[in-house]
């Protein structure tokens, strides 16, 4: 399932509920939980931030967003003492 996951983070960062709503459709079933334990344990995969989810009343929790380490380091902006050189 990990490697499952790594390829649809490959294009862009995604939040639990998407990976989560991604799975179930093909066929591989997990709930939020499962799946963040899955990514936290992996060292590939980097949390990136949080989202709330658009449309929700009242205060539900914030949505994790992920990242493969490549995809973050293809992404990462210059620092401004680079960008000045």
């Amino acid at each position: 399932m990990r490697r499952i996951i790594r390829k649809y983070l490959a294009e862009k960062p995604r939040n639990t509920a998407e990976i989560s709503a991604w799975l179930s459709s093909q066929e591989n079933p997990s709930n939020s939980s499962e799946i963040t334990a899955i990514m936290e344990s992996d060292t590939t995969l980097v949390r990136i931030g949080t989202v709330h989810k658009s449309g929700m009343a009242g205060n539900s929790p914030p949505l994790s967003e992920w990242a493969t380490e490549e995809w973050v380091r293809y992404h990462e902006r210059d620092s401004p003492k680079e960008r000045r050189e």
